[in-house]
């Protein structure tokens, strides 16, 4: 799959002309873009992300209270949080 930014689509110019043909052709072709669901939520993701980073700095705030954090445990620590940042952003807000 390929994001592209429909709303930068020039119509005018991909389907120049002024007939009645080529009128039809542009409202036809922005109907088809319209309709189609979006595969990308960046605001869905944002908010995802923020979500589970309020609940990774209470689970590292209650891991520094154990005291229990040497080299091994912050190493796994960081690689959870890029596996789950991964995962939310392929999943691209969209359930």
């Amino acid at each position: 799959m390929r994001l592209i930014d429909a709303d930068k689509i020039n119509f005018e110019e991909v389907f120049g002309g002024q007939s009645d043909f080529a009128k039809d052709l542009r409202k036809a072709a922005q109907e088809l873009i319209g309709s189609q669901p979006t595969a990308f939520d960046m605001e869905k993701v944002i908010e995802e992300l923020n979500d589970w980073m309020k609940d990774a700095e209470k689970w590292a705030a209650k891991y520094d209270e154990v005291g229990d954090t040497d080299n091994m445990d912050l190493q796994d620590m960081a690689a959870r949080c890029y596996k789950n940042a991964i995962e939310i952003v392929e999943k691209g807000g969209i359930e």
